[in-house]
C-alpha cells in the first residue's frame, strides 16, 4: 500500500513530510538529493553575503568553513539516513553559529588516521551540540551533534551534522 504524503506516518505524529523533507526511513535517496541542493544554496548565499563560505561559531570564536567536497560529501552520506539530520542541514547556518559544548563531553579529539578524516587531512576534530526546540510540534525537539574537522593551519571545516539520541 502506497502512503499518501499528507498522512501521519507514526504514532509520534510526525508528518510524512517536514519542511520539504520526507520522514520515511526508506527515503534516504530523496534526502540525499535535498542535502546536495541545500549545500549548494547555502554556499551561494554565504559567498554572496559574506564573501567567504564560512559561518562564525560564537562558542569557539572561529569561522567554520563549509565546502562541497568535504562538508557536502560527508553530509550526503551520513545526514540522509535520518530526517532530523537532514532538517539540521536545512538549518546549518543556525546550527554552526549557535552550537556549543555539552557539559562533561570533551570538545576536541584526535582525527582518525583512516577513512575520510585522513583523506581530508584533519589533524584534530571538535564536537559541538545544538538543540532544536519547538513548542508547537514535539517532533521538532531534538539535539544534533556538529562535528568539525580541524586542519593543520587551524581552519575549522564543517564535517558532519547528525541527530543524536539524548538520554532523559
Amino acid at each position: 500500500m502506497k502512503s499518501d504524503k499528507s498522512q501521519i506516518v507514526s504514532a509520534t505524529n510526525v508528518p510524512a513530510v517536514v519542511a520539504g523533507i520526507e520522514t520515511a526511513k526508506n527515503a534516504s535517496a530523496q534526502r540525499r538529493l535535498v542535502i546536495k541542493q541545500l549545500y549548494i544554496k547555502l554556499l551561494e548565499k554565504l559567498q554572496n553575503t559574506r564573501g567567504k563560505k564560512a559561518v562564525y561559531n560564537d562558542f569557539l570564536g572561529v569561522d567554520v568553513y563549509i565546502t562541497m567536497h568535504e562538508s557536502g560529501k560527508k553530509a550526503s552520506n551520513s545526514s540522509a539516513f535520518n530526517w532530523q539530520s537532514t532538517y539540521a542541514v536545512k538549518h546549518l547556518e543556525t546550527v554552526i553559529k549557535n552550537a556549543k559544548a555539552k557539559e562533561g563531553v570533551a570538545i576536541y579529539f584526535a582525527a582518525k588516521q583512516t577513512g575520510k578524516q585522513k583523506e581530508f587531512n584533519y589533524v584534530n576534530m571538535a564536537t559541538l551540540y545544538f538543540t532544536f526546540e519547538n513548542a508547537k510540534h514535539a517532533y521538532l525537539n531534538f539535539t544534533v551533534k556538529l562535528t568539525l574537522g580541524i586542519k593543520s593551519d587551524k581552519r575549522h571545516i564543517q564535517y558532519r551534522v547528525n541527530k543524536i539520541d539524548v538520554e532523559p
